[in-house]
């Protein structure tokens, strides 16, 4: 049965308020059996469809190619995550909790006495992986299961995932925002999880075997020869049975990336949003033996004339 604090989080995760009345909240315990009726409710509910992607398919369905560079060399592909980690570095110093969720209240000034939504929007995010879970027959033990998390943040999703997980292995590659996360983490008493900070290419090549990898709103603010590099080891990391869910913008109305221009712009500490076109997330799925179990749009992407998709694959083999 759904508590009302479940419902409360719903509205402000998927539709960015607060509850009209006690008496809404109370109207969705007792006509919604579990998370995921509610979840479809919303998703499905005027107020979101109206402000997603999810009302544009017919412009997708017509959109023109668009060039996008995923294969470029390894010395731009060093540049490029260079400046990614540069950028974050700066966000975490500066704006670490807004640059999670950009939301006003999350900003420094304003954080203090709005923590504890902050932190408590992470579960909605782990009950959305397990329902994803149950409904593809994927039966993880989460007793002694190991999860990757890419994009860890300030740890917001993180404590929920450590709650559910015998292992976790936290990865940013902000350090101010691993520093957050631990001291976070520290103050739950939680033990399980490992941090691991990607400053470089070669770091991706050392993250160890896990059961599940999980990453949402984190691979979109990577170039795209970035973004590929990094699931491709996502995938790789997987033990056989593994299954892998995260979300990629994979096409934009308004979008391409040139490599060379990309890396000669002047560095202005911005968040950038990129793509990565869905056939090279299929080819390097099937690259690294993963299968996938299903797609959908998401609307992750938060801005008009993209389309964001939510993946869940497993790796073939039997654990």
């Amino acid at each position: 049965m759904l508590s009302p604090s479940e419902v409360v989080m719903a509205y402000r995760l998927l539709l960015g308020r607060e509850p009209e009345s006690a008496g809404a909240v109370a109207g969705h315990v007792a006509t919604c059996p579990d998370l995921a009726a509610l979840r479809a409710r919303f998703l499905n509910s005027e107020e979101y469809t109206s402000r997603t992607v999810v009302k544009l398919s017919p412009q997708f369905d017509l959109g023109k190619p668009v060039r996008v560079d995923v294969n470029v060399t390894r010395d731009l592909l060093d540049k490029m995550l260079c400046r990614v980690e540069e950028t974050w570095r700066y966000l975490g110093a500066v704006e670490p909790y807004w640059s999670v969720i950009t939301a006003e209240k999350y900003k420094q000034a304003n954080f203090s006495e709005n923590a504890s939504d902050f932190y408590e929007s992470g579960q909605g995010e782990v009950n959305r992986l397990f329902a994803w879970l149950m409904r593809n027959d994927v039966n993880i033990n989460t007793e002694s299961a190991s999860c990757c998390e890419y994009g860890c943040g300030t740890g917001r999703v993180t404590r929920w995932l450590a709650a559910r997980f015998s292992k976790v292995i936290a990865c940013d590659i902000s350090q101010p925002h691993i520093d957050r996360a631990r001291e976070n983490l520290n103050r739950l008493g939680t033990s399980n999880v490992t941090f691991h900070q990607i400053g470089s290419l070669d770091a991706l090549s050392t993250l160890s075997p896990v059961d599940v990898v999980f990453s949402f709103i984190v691979l979109q603010h990577n170039p795209p020869p970035v973004m590929a590099l990094i699931l491709s080891n996502l995938l790789r990391i997987l033990k056989p049975g593994g299954v892998a869910f995260f979300q990629v913008p994979v096409y934009s109305l308004s979008y391409a990336f040139t490599a060379e221009d990309y890396v000669e712009q002047p560095l202005t500490h911005k968040m950038e949003m990129h793509v990565l076109p869905q056939k090279h997330i299929h080819a390097i799925a099937r690259e690294q033996k993963c299968d996938l179990l299903e797609v959908g749009p998401d609307g992750f992407a938060g801005m008009p004339g993209w389309l964001s998709m939510t993946f869940l694959m497993r790796k073939r083999g039997s654990s």
